[in-house]
């Protein structure tokens, strides 16, 4: 790729690290055997993460992990909103300042993304306001300003949990020798793939697995959000992002664990619903019943509706 930087490991290795301390002895082990190179393009708008087997790379891009970095301080407003008495059943003014600065980072990384997929799938780019309005202008610096010291540190490690399971899943593929294929061969690598980064940074947790499991999320719902604007990409070698999101959530949360299990599903699938009302997607009193029971069903309930492009009622 011409665009493309060879660069030292070890920055990515100290993130993985940090992201699973636990597991320090059984990295040294997997990059001794696998000694993984890394390339970073700096260039390329549109998301870009891979794996290269044959050359034993992986590469990622700069400028989209700028936007999934404002989808992990997205995620911290939103956890915060979801631990505030009635934040299911919110007035204007009380949505406004819950939800406000999420709806500003979501719209600049959600309208620059589509509009990468547009450009790269449909071959013509639309302007970012005619995506989502307020995608246009950068991220107002006053807005990040305005999180707290910790929500910014708490985003910070989102962020970083986010692109350890991203960078995990490349390195998964190399671990297990993938190669590029199509059907069902190459969605049940990607699945396998899922399930390395999701163990790899659960069993290497020390400071609880709920910060695990919402960096996972978040990773997972930014690949989500091209199925709720645009429907089922129905691709030939990637799993729906929405069956990612469930499946890699529902086999590695402990339901045994109540708080664990109420958060992160709460946290899903208010996030869901952000995305799915700027979607276009329309709510009534139906819907309000069906997400009253368990926060797993409600995120399966928006799943199917995005499954189906339900969005009119």
């Amino acid at each position: 790729m011409a665009n493309a930087e060879r660069v030292n490991i070890e920055p990515i290795k100290k993130l993985l690290q940090m992201a699973a301390p636990a597991k320090a002895a059984d990295l040294d082990e997997l990059f001794n055997r696998l000694s993984p190179v890394c390339e970073v393009d700096r260039t390329q708008e549109r998301i870009l993460f891979q794996a290269d087997a044959d050359n034993n790379l992986i590469r990622f891009g700069t400028k989209c992990a700028v936007r999934l970095e404002a989808h992990a301080l997205a995620a911290v407003v939103i956890i915060a909103a979801i631990r505030t008495p009635g934040y299911k059943n919110p007035d204007l003014n009380q949505r406004q300042s819950l939800f406000g600065p999420a709806d500003v980072l979501l719209t600049w990384a959600v309208g620059r993304d589509l509009q990468q997929w547009l450009k790269r799938n449909k071959g013509y780019q639309r302007d970012l306001d005619r995506i989502l309005h307020g995608a246009e202008t950068d991220i107002p610096e006053e807005l990040v300003s305005s999180l707290s010291t910790s929500e910014r540190m708490v985003g910070t490690g989102l962020f970083k949990v986010a692109s350890a399971y991203i960078i995990l899943h490349e390195i998964g593929h190399l671990n297990f020798g993938h190669r590029p294929c199509q059907g069902f061969l190459s969605i049940q690598q990607e699945k396998d793939a899922d399930t390395f980064a999701a163990d790899w940074l659960i069993e290497g947790t020390q400071e609880g697995r709920l910060p695990v499991l919402f960096g996972i999320s978040v990773a997972l719902l930014w690949l989500t959000v091209f199925d709720v604007f645009l429907g089922p990409q129905q691709g030939s070698t990637h799993p729906e992002g929405y069956d990612r999101l469930f499946q890699v959530l529902d086999r590695s949360i402990d339901r045994n664990d109540e708080n664990e299990h109420q958060m992160t599903w709460d946290f899903v699938s208010i996030m869901l619903f952000v995305h799915m009302r700027c979607a276009g997607f329309d709510f009534n009193e139906q819907d309000a019943l069906q997400m009253q029971g368990d926060p797993r069903d409600e995120v399966d309930y928006l799943i199917n509706r995005i499954a189906q492009m339900d969005r009119k009622r």
